[in-house]
């Protein structure tokens, strides 16, 4: 089965918090109590390698089920979009590549906090100033190949609740890649795509091709809850 895009997971995630909304504005159900628990729990076995805190909340999710009819009916529409992928045949065998690039470890004015929006970079060329941006929800494109890079290290910091990311670097420019999320997709200088679940990804590329003669460098540092970034060349 091909691996679900980041936002089609955001979709269910906030669709099902939507229900249990619903139930407990009209319904007055007490058990998303059982609910929070739960979510509050597996959070902390991320951050903490708990299979205790996991499990524990996986138990609280499963009472909430059992007495919530908005979880019930979100994990029958789960099943039901399976059935329809299964039935359309596809396929299950996915073919993982490893990132290109020099080393791989996993342990403004021209773009504007804002909550809600949609930016990217002028199409034509621009004076470039480093960016440092944070919102909720949007979609954010930073091109770097529009503009001039100056010498020394230039920064694209990005800290985005939901929406992807993409950014396009010259080809001459070494770029050293600080990627961190809850759920989400990095899918760098056309490499194939890798799922990270509350990790961290550090790359370098470009910087062997230099030798130590390039006068400047991009730093991108981005962190997202749920969003995917996409770096490349042009």
């Amino acid at each position: 089965m091909q691996r679900i895009p980041t936002d089609r997971i955001t979709f269910w995630l906030l669709s099902a918090l939507l229900l249990v909304f619903v139930e407990v504005m009209f319904f007055h159900n007490g058990s998303v109590l059982f609910v929070l628990f739960g979510v509050g729990l597996i959070y902390i076995s991320l951050r903490r390698k708990s299979r205790l805190f996991f499990w524990s909340g996986v138990v609280f999710l499963g009472i909430a089920l059992l007495s919530m009819w908005s979880l019930r009916l979100f994990i029958v529409a789960i099943l039901v979009y399976i059935l329809v992928r299964l039935w359309k045949g596809d396929e299950t065998q996915q073919i993982i590549e490893p990132f290109l690039g020099d080393d791989i470890e996993t342990p403004n004015a021209i773009i504007q906090n804002k909550l809600f929006s949609i930016q990217s970079t002028p199409f034509q060329a621009y004076e470039w100033q480093d960016v440092h941006v944070q919102g909720f929800y949007g979609n954010i494109t930073i091109d770097a190949t529009q503009t001039v890079l100056p010498k020394g290290s230039s920064l694209v910091s990005v800290r985005q609740g939901i929406g992807k990311i993409r950014i396009a670097v010259p080809y001459e420019i070494p770029v050293r890649i600080h990627y961190t999320t809850l759920l989400g997709e990095a899918l760098l200088f056309g490499a194939s795509k890798k799922r990270l679940w509350n990790q961290s990804l550090v790359l370098q590329n470009g910087y062997n091709e230099a030798q130590g003669s390039a006068s400047s460098e991009l730093i991108i540092a981005v962190s997202t809850w749920l969003g995917d970034v996409e770096v490349i060349r042009k």
